[in-house]
């Protein structure tokens, strides 16, 4: 019911590192996959698409998308995927399902997923969680702080039980301090940074910072926009921005 499409369905993408950005706290990994995609240049290459999906269309200088897409830097060996709605517990458990073989077989070498994670203190931390011992002792070594307890949840949650289960490629995740009522850019700033050093990546977050203001606005629009939708289709079992 869950369907990844790509351009070039024969394309192999062996020691590619996937990069998931889906909403959720703070909408950190929301703003962070928007950010990459337009700093890195990344071309669309796909998209993943469902019945359970919403219907929407989501629109971007004046383009329709899809609302959950694919992306691909060759220069750096990325591939992202990004998506624009909050998805249903069922929607959650099929896009992991798909994800994670899919990358097996693609030759894709890990999984790192882009979040946020309530403030303990400043809002000056990152946090990380992997299936892999390895990655975790190479994020301790640049700061990123490993959760030793606690729980998480979502795509990403189901991604880290199919990587610590069948043990093929590593996931990992990256949990930027963010405040959760509101979205975040600043959290979004904070994961790149971590994500800049363990990629061995430049990825400049300085314009992220100062347009953070600008960026709040333009996706408090789209998350308006949504809220429309929502209330048209409240049979609905997915569940837009909150």
């Amino acid at each position: 019911m869950i369907q990844l499409k790509l351009f070039d369905n024969k394309r192999s993408f062996k020691d590619y590192t996937f990069i998931e950005g889906f909403p959720g706290y703070g909408l950190v990994g929301t703003i962070a996959a928007n950010f990459l995609v337009d700093k890195l240049g990344m071309e669309l290459i796909g998209y993943v698409e469902s019945p359970l999906f919403p219907p929407v269309t989501a629109i971007h200088n004046g383009k329709p998308l899809p609302p959950m897409r694919i992306y691909e830097s060759k220069k750096h060996k990325i591939l992202l995927g990004m998506s624009e709605f909050v998805m249903s517990v069922k929607v959650i458990h099929g896009v992991a399902d798909l994800l994670y073989p899919w990358s097996v077989k693609k030759g894709i070498r890990k999984i790192v997923s882009l979040g946020g994670i309530s403030i303990k203190g400043k809002q000056d931390e990152v946090f990380c969680i992997s299936s892999d011992p390895k990655e975790l002792k190479m994020l301790e070594k640049l700061d990123v702080i490993p959760i030793k307890e606690g729980a998480t949840t979502g795509v990403n949650a189901m991604l880290l039980i199919k990587a610590s289960m069948e043990k093929k490629i590593p996931v990992v995740l990256l949990l930027a301090e963010a405040k959760q009522d509101y979205v975040d850019p600043f959290g979004a700033a904070l994961v790149l940074s971590s994500l800049s050093e363990y990629l061995g990546i430049k990825i400049d977050t300085t314009e992220l910072v100062k347009e953070a203001m600008v960026i709040e606005s333009k996706l408090r629009e789209s998350i308006e926009a949504a809220k429309k939708v929502e209330q048209q289709y409240k049979g609905a079992s997915d569940r837009m921005y909150a």
